[in-house]
């Protein structure tokens, strides 16, 4: 897939800084960044799946913020966003069963 670092300033929102990258076999990427970005906001973004069956965008877990500043108390220069993911168009089988099934425990619960 392809992911999008952006990060924009924090009055006005204007883009101030973007970088492009692919993820891997595993889905794992790595973005490497030398300026630091204290005063931005930076997000990591999906741009778009290479699975026809697998693009499609879920709300809330398209994008994961990442806090690129070596002014925050962190000692590491390695920074992780939280995973994101992209749906797949069609329910595998077995899964509407398997759903049902977790539905009747939380109400036993």
């Amino acid at each position: 897939a392809e992911v999008l670092l952006e990060c924009k300033k924090r009055i006005g929102a204007d883009v101030v800084f973007t970088k492009k990258a692919e993820t891997d076999s595993t889905g794992e990427y790595t973005i490497y960044v030398n300026e630091d970005h204290k005063d931005e906001v930076c997000d990591v973004k999906l741009v778009s799946s290479p699975q026809n069956s697998c693009n499609e965008v879920v709300p809330g877990r398209d994008q994961a913020r990442v806090i690129l500043t070596g002014y925050n108390g962190i000692a590491s220069n390695d920074r992780f966003a939280n995973a994101m993911l992209f749906r797949a168009n069609e329910v595998a089988s077995g899964c509407a069963e398997i759903l049902k099934q977790m539905q009747e425990l939380d109400e036993e619960n």
